[in-house]
């Protein structure tokens, strides 16, 4: 009788990712499928990232395919490895005619910019909004020095858990608005960009719908890899209060174009609402750690490609006018961990409502 064989790593490993994009078009970059079947992201400590990281990534991953259906139908129909060839090369001259055609209109569009965020989420006056279409070059570096650590001792850091995955799905909520408005916000306001220029509308379709894509097909490994070595970045912001405590903040939002503009602003606007969950009694040191596991740097990509459907399932399931998510936002950030990541599990499974309800979040 033979002895039974014995199940490798690969034999126990859920495939539901790879179930779940198997009948489409085009397939993710296989190293991305594999890490998110065997949930090895860097999100996979937190509770709601690790619950169904397939279904946050079916589903934004299906929105990005079906814009490149829609936007660029010329690579949707060719072989994977060609469609991503034709989009290489039709993003460099689009990216150039976009700065040029924008070098007249920059004021008109940093305002543009402010106002479209400012309406949308009805931020109040005293956030101040400070917008610039520029090169944005390098990004600064994270500070991966273990001092924040060594400073404090492992059961602090235990304790401190909770208020940092806490942040992480607040984090998330702030990516996720982010790609959202990345790839549809300019809809909204399409009259009010063809009043500046009518060609702008279809290079940003192209723009966003391909860039959306890409992130798809990247080797996540390779990608974080390539940030780390080249440090350039297309957008960035920076919240800055005028005294610790104050309601009174200047958040600076620059972009290399208006798309990527408008997406910084929105996530500016968003990572203000969520300061209301920053621990207040911690000390710098504890602030510093803080920071450091919460907003790793190696957290962004994959903040990228689930997140997206954090922020859908949220606003879905709220059901409200954009107006009255901030409100909803400042009430999720007083949950503790524990019952965020309750909330927005029903967010993800389709009882969002009741949840929100529950915890009197709407």
């Amino acid at each position: 009788m033979k002895s039974p064989i014995k199940p490798s790593a690969s034999s126990l490993k859920e495939t539901k990712f790879t179930e779940a994009v198997k009948g489409l078009q085009h397939k993710p970059n296989p190293v991305t499928v594999d890490i998110i079947d065997t949930r090895r992201f860097s999100l996979d400590g937190n509770t709601l990232f690790k619950y169904k990281p397939e279904v946050l990534a079916s589903k934004e991953y299906e929105r990005c395919l079906t814009l490149i259906e829609r936007r660029i139908p010329q690579a949707y129909r060719r072989p994977t490895k060609q469609a991503i060839q034709n989009l290489q090369m039709l993003n460099l001259p689009v990216y150039n005619s976009i700065i040029l055609k924008e070098s007249k209109h920059k004021e008109e569009l940093e305002q543009l910019a402010v106002d479209t965020i400012r309406e949308l989420f009805d931020i109040p006056e005293h956030v101040r909004l400070l917008p610039e279409i520029t090169d944005v070059g390098a990004v600064e570096e994270q500070d991966d020095s273990p001092s924040p650590v060594l400073s404090l001792t492992p059961e602090r850091q235990r304790e401190m858990r909770s208020e940092i995955e806490k942040r992480v799905i607040l984090n998330g909520l702030v990516h996720g608005c982010a790609m959202h408005i990345w790839k549809s916000a300019h809809y909204i306001i399409k009259d009010k960009v063809d009043e500046i220029d009518q060609s702008l509308m279809e290079m940003y379709n192209i723009y966003t719908a391909s860039i959306g894509w890409m992130l798809w097909q990247i080797d996540p490994n390779q990608a974080m890899a390539s940030i780390k070595k080249d440090g350039q970045a297309q957008g960035k912001n920076e919240l800055k209060f005028e005294e610790e405590g104050e309601a009174e903040c200047d958040i600076e939002c620059s972009g290399i174009n208006f798309p990527v503009l408008l997406h910084e602003v929105a996530k500016g606007a968003i990572d203000y609402l969520i300061c209301h969950a920053i621990p207040k009694e911690y000390t710098e040191e504890e602030l510093t750690y803080y920071y450091a596991k919460a907003d790793d740097y190696q957290n962004e990509f994959w903040h990228y490609l689930l997140s997206p459907t954090l922020w859908t399932s949220l606003i879905e399931s709220a059901n409200v006018d954009s107006t009255y998510l901030p409100t909803v936002i400042a009430r999720l950030t007083q949950l503790d961990y524990t019952e965020l990541s309750t909330v927005m599990k029903g967010c993800i499974d389709e009882d969002g409502g009741e949840k929100l309800r529950e915890f009197k979040i709407i």
